[in-house]
């Protein structure tokens, strides 16, 4: 009878234990991370002064707002001069959009191209960050990034830039070439 009680007592035990609630501290974790809401098949279209400043359109946005970051998937964005004249455009894998006062950084990742209308600037990476505030445009020091404008095509590591201008930099490893035309000048300038 000893037994069968010793075995019953464990019996109940194991019972007890695994009906044990669950941490739910650690479920509201999981739930703050959840995005605040995701949209599919979005179009955004920015205006300022009644004129378009620009458009994004992706299959999948996520709003998250601690901290305050916008996800979007396959990103094609356009930005628009006063005018409604298309100033740059681009598109990428995975954009990122943090909020910090009235600028926003944007990181771009995966097949990130971006391309300004006014002199035919075009970048390609695999990662690129926007500061809308400052205006510099970098990529990071591990990672290729090509250049073209006219005639002129540069690579290298480490890209660094004002978002308006024509200064630019590499930190390392930069190759290039300059097509030109049968004058000497840079074919495109």
């Amino acid at each position: 009878m000893e037994a069968f009680l010793a075995r019953a007592a464990v019996f109940f035990s194991l019972a007890f234990l695994a009906s044990c609630s669950l941490n739910y501290e650690q479920n509201a974790a999981v739930e703050s991370q959840a995005p605040e809401f995701t949209l599919r098949k979005a179009s955004f279209f920015r205006y300022e002064d009644n004129a378009i400043s620009f458009a994004l359109d992706s299959p999948r946005i996520e709003q998250f707002s601690s901290p305050p970051v916008t996800y979007v998937e396959d990103a094609d964005f356009s930005s628009y001069s006063s005018d409604g004249d298309m100033e740059a455009k681009g598109r990428c894998s995975l954009l990122g959009i943090e909020r910090q006062g009235g600028a926003s950084t944007l990181s771009l990742y995966g097949t990130v191209v971006m391309e300004r209308s006014d002199d035919g600037m075009t970048l390609e990476g695999e990662a690129i960050k926007w500061n809308t505030g400052t205006g510099r445009v970098a990529s990071p020091l591990s990672s290729v990034t090509t250049l073209t404008r006219g005639g002129l095509v540069l690579e290298g590591k480490g890209f660094s830039a004002k978002e308006k201008g024509r200064e630019f930099s590499f930190d390392s490893e930069v190759s290039g070439f300059i097509i030109t035309d049968d004058e000497g000048e840079v074919s495109g300038q």
